[in-house]
């Protein structure tokens, strides 16, 4: 399915907060310039015709979480949990999301030269 996207995904993890969708966070498991994929350990509702906003704390960046506007495409409820592919809208922190997405990039290309992945291990969270 990620081969089908028009922008290429990077796995990730990130902490996504948003109490309008679940009182528990929900953690992110890939990530794009036009969208994410979000996983929550409880069952969720959501309305795809509806804008939320999130606030997104990125494991590989230190600096404060960024806070974007998302709308949902698809749910999946499996076990008590909650699959949802997000789109990202133009937001607060679009500038953020770029310079973040371009890194994710350069790290790739990197790797793809010559096998090592290089980024802050002093932001990594826990």
């Amino acid at each position: 399915m990620k081969k089908q996207r028009l922008s290429e995904r990077y796995d990730d993890f990130a902490r996504i907060e948003c109490p309008e969708i679940c009182i528990v966070s929900g953690s992110l498991t890939d990530i794009s310039e036009s969208g994410f994929k979000a996983e929550f350990n409880a069952p969720c509702e959501v309305d795809t015709e509806r804008e939320y906003m999130v606030l997104l704390r990125l494991s590989r960046i230190s600096t404060e979480p960024l806070e974007l506007t998302v709308q949902p495409v698809w749910q999946k409820v499996t076990d008590g949990k909650t699959s949802i592919g997000f789109s990202i809208l133009h937001s607060k922190d679009s500038v953020r999301l770029d310079q973040y997405i371009k890194m994710r990039k350069d790290d790739k290309s990197s790797a793809d030269s010559n096998g090592i992945i290089t980024f802050d291990t002093e932001s990594l969270f826990i």
